[in-house]
């Protein structure tokens, strides 16, 4: 906790490339939208400040980047989270199928 907030959270995104994660956190922290695709490279971060039962509640929302190539960058980021928001699009079995990987990677850096 710090004097700014009385509550603290790192939750991840994670997920296949092109699934929808960054257009989640676009969506959540500032309330837009965007139809144009860009790849995520590495790691992004928003801050989302919400007021819950009278306490301050600032949640850290990191997107990682969906691409095995980014995989040794993007691990480092999950220790120290509180929480982790699996993502997949449901118009393609590919990525609904690859949360099994993402739930055993998640569990052997946890």
């Amino acid at each position: 906790m710090n004097a700014e907030c009385d509550y603290l959270f790192k939750l991840l995104l994670i997920g296949d490339s092109g699934v929808g994660k960054s257009c989640l956190l676009l969506r959540f922290a500032d309330n837009k939208y965007s139809d144009d695709y860009a790849c995520t490279i590495g790691v992004d971060f928003k801050i989302r400040t919400i007021q819950l039962n009278g306490k301050i509640v600032k949640l850290q929302i990191w997107d990682t980047a969906g691409q095995e190539r980014f995989h040794t960058i993007t691990s480092s980021y999950y220790r120290g989270a509180h929480g982790v928001i699996l993502v997949y699009d449901v118009s393609s079995l590919e990525s609904f199928v690859n949360v099994k990987q993402w739930l055993v990677e998640v569990e052997e850096l946890n």
